[in-house]
């Protein structure tokens, strides 16, 4: 079994790579950083291919080398919080361009690829920030309402290719781990129902089991590993 993990040398990504290849996958990332995709081909021995995957031409070279696929997982994202009044118009466009704009280059460049097997599967990355709403937050949230309707349409769309998307709430990686410093890590897990803040490895749990033959009755859905976040407001005695 073969699978595509974008955004796969660091982060969440990074974990659901790992993952995979315990499950057995021989899997192929693609990453913007070449530092940490060399660490990732060294850890993993996996292929490995520097790619932005907002550029669609570079999206399409690299899977052009790519001869057989059964799982697209597109996990590449950015963000870049800033408040309306303050919002650089061109910071924000990178947002999107990589957030929607990538996952659609990856998966029109991946699809005669995964059209080979009618058991293939993709999965989206998309993020409690599309639900709870909170303020500053620039075109993140937006983005990741987008992947949700594409998700959604591409299940209807590609079938039987299975397309779902997996939500992280509130997660600690070496990028969101300054978030979480001192005081802040107990006041955070105090706002989650479950009462702490997520790992990466609860997202990537969900993500092998999408992409295995367990789930092959599941598509179409948007399932939040988030603790609970956003369900709703607990009520107050």
């Amino acid at each position: 079994m073969e699978a595509l993990v974008t955004g796969g040398a660091q982060g969440i990504g990074y974990q659901i790579v790992e993952s995979l290849i315990n499950d057995g996958f021989s899997v192929t990332v693609f990453d913007i950083n070449p530092e940490t995709l060399n660490k990732a081909k060294t850890r993993f021995g996996c292929k490995v291919f520097e790619v932005d995957v907002s550029i669609e031409s570079d999206v399409k070279q690299a899977l052009s080398q790519l001869h057989t696929l059964d799982v697209l997982i597109n996990n590449a994202g950015i963000w870049k919080p800033e408040l309306l009044k303050n919002l650089d118009i061109a910071t924000q466009r990178t947002v999107w361009e990589t957030n929607v704009i990538g996952t659609l280059n990856c998966t029109k460049h991946a699809l005669p690829i995964l059209q080979e097997k009618d058991s293939s599967c993709i999965i989206n990355l998309t993020s409690a920030a599309s639900r709870t709403n909170s303020p500053g937050l620039g075109m993140y949230a937006a983005s990741k309402s987008a992947i949700e309707t594409l998700t959604r349409q591409w299940s209807l769309e590609l079938a039987p290719i299975r397309v779902n998307a997996v939500g992280p709430g509130m997660i600690i990686t070496e990028g969101t781990a300054p978030n979480y410093e001192g005081k802040a890590l107990e006041l955070r897990s105090i706002a989650v129902p479950l009462k702490r803040i997520g790992d990466a490895k609860d997202i990537a749990q969900l993500v092998s089991f999408l992409a295995s033959p367990e789930s092959s009755y599941i598509t179409g859905q948007v399932v939040f590993v988030d603790g609970g976040v956003t369900a709703g407001s607990p009520g107050h005695n």
